[in-house]
């Protein structure tokens, strides 16, 4: 009656609601077995409320119940295809796809406002379309009661078509609750860093879903199932101590003594049939510092009657230390977003320290005079103002480079401010690294390739000979 899920943060075991939602918990039990949840994504977050999962798809369309998988691998067997696949079949095609609502229906605050709820999903808020997927709520103060279905509602027209205003709201019908979380994983699920549809953009997994006790029948067509995903049947006895025993016992003894089962796995990196593009793999280091929410659970809100300075002190240059590292992760994760887009070469180069970003300066400022100015500091100061590629106007803003890193700086100190042309310029230390990937696209159009990408870099795109590309 229980499930263990191994996720890229850490392990959760969920105890189901046998009792109430019986139906629904065999349909995930059984997938579980089918090994049908293995690397499928987290693919959506709304941290402080809730996480959805158990769509392979990876985009919360896909997804059947296990009666569903067994009718279109029985119909893949038909149409000659009995050997260990590759692609998956076709759930769609099943008219046993999804399952009814059918279960404990939770509603009102009392119910639904509660940190590590297993809630099974309609899909698109439509009645009888309970498949794979499910939710876990990541916080007490969740927001699902504002518009659910209440029990009253949905008893009142049980034997009756509901209303077009009851036919969207959604039903959550309880699958169980989180048990074990003891390496933080709804705490960290919270501080995932997610694009507008709630996707994080480091993918966060499902390695596995591992059945610990199960006491339903297995339905027709289990076995065959199982061979043809590719999940072995053996498993290990587990000892008192929950390590593995050199006696291996029969599944179904396995089964009945509420041993946990681990067959193997289908070797896959990701399902089959996930149609969403992939994303970096998340760890700790891809996670928002706190977000509002801490590993403690206290949703980052502290008692200051009860912390004493000390504490006050230390918990303060912590979390300081840890939005310092969180910037220099959300540094390194756009970097290389830019690399994957092509707007710069490498996501481990840094912006030359020896470059000046100029601003606020007059139109009618030419190359020539910034060259002028900036030569009291570095006579082979080189300056570059930013032009309206159809134009030809200036945009205000230049780059002007020095050859050592101490002209550089001398020269932010003292024209930060200053007057020239009648405008006050404003000048700080450059960021970019737009203007050296620009030298190396030159060089690269023009055919001088040698040295690729690194050396194109290690020098400046001046190719060694200190020219400007």
């Amino acid at each position: 009656m229980s499930i263990l899920l191994e996720t890229t943060f850490g392990d959760l075991v969920l105890d189901l609601d046998i009792e109430g939602s019986p139906s629904l918990c065999k349909n995930i039990l059984k997938l579980a077995k089918a090994r049908y949840y293995t690397n499928s994504l987290i693919y959506n977050v709304v941290p402080g409320k809730y996480c959805q999962m158990g769509d392979p798809q990876g985009d919360g369309t896909g997804g059947c119940s296990i009666f569903g998988l067994i009718d279109s691998y029985q119909s893949s067997n038909q149409n000659g295809n009995k050997s260990k696949q590759k692609a998956p079949p076709d759930v769609t095609q099943s008219h046993r796809r999804f399952l009814q609502s059918q279960g404990r229906l939770l509603s009102g605050p009392d119910e639904l406002h509660q940190k590590g709820l297993v809630i099974a999903m309609e899909m698109g808020n439509v009645a009888h379309t309970i498949g794979s997927q499910f939710l876990i709520t990541l916080g007490d103060n969740n927001a699902l009661s504002d518009f659910v279905l209440s029990s009253n509602d949905a008893n009142s027209g049980k034997d009756k078509a509901m209303d077009q205003n009851d036919a969207n709201r959604p039903r959550y019908l309880s699958l169980g609750t989180v048990v074990e979380d003891s390496q933080n994983v709804l705490s960290k699920l919270n501080r995932a860093y997610c694009d507008d549809d709630g996707r994080p953009y480091a993918d966060i997994r499902i390695r596995r879903a591992l059945v610990i006790h199960d006491p339903f029948e297995d339905p027709g067509g289990m076995e065959d199932l199982l061979e043809w995903r590719g999940v072995g049947t053996t498993s290990a006895a587990v000892d008192g101590e929950g390590k593995n025993d050199d006696n291996s016992m029969n599944n179904d003894d396995d089964m009945k003594q509420g041993y946990p089962l681990a067959p193997q796995s289908p070797k896959y990196e990701r399902p089959p049939e996930e149609t969403v593009p992939v994303r970096i793999q998340a760890d700790d280091t891809t996670l928002f510092a706190t977000a509002g929410w801490d590993d403690n659970g206290n949703n980052g809100e502290y008692d200051s009657e009860e912390e004493d300075e000390a504490t006050r002190q230390k918990r303060l240059e912590l979390q300081e230390k840890q939005e310092e590292e969180w910037r220099k992760r959300q540094d390194t994760s756009r970097a290389v977003m830019l690399e994957m887009l092509g707007d710069r070469p490498d996501a481990e180069i840094e912006a030359p320290e020896n470059v000046l970003f100029v601003c606020k300066l007059n139109p009618f400022t030419n190359d020539e005079d910034l060259e002028l100015i900036f030569s009291r500091f570095d006579n082979s100061a080189k300056a570059d103002i930013i032009r309206d590629p159809d134009t030809g106007a200036s945009l205000q803003y230049a780059f002007v480079e020095f050859q050592s890193k101490e002209a550089c700086n001398e020269a932010y100190l003292k024209m930060n401010n200053a007057l020239v042309d009648d405008r006050r310029i404003r000048v700080d230390f450059s960021q970019s690294v737009a203007h050296v990937w620009d030298r190396y696209n030159k060089k690269y159009r023009r055919g001088d390739r040698r040295g690729g990408i690194e050396k194109g870099f290690m020098d400046g795109g001046r190719g060694g000979n200190g020219g400007r590309g």
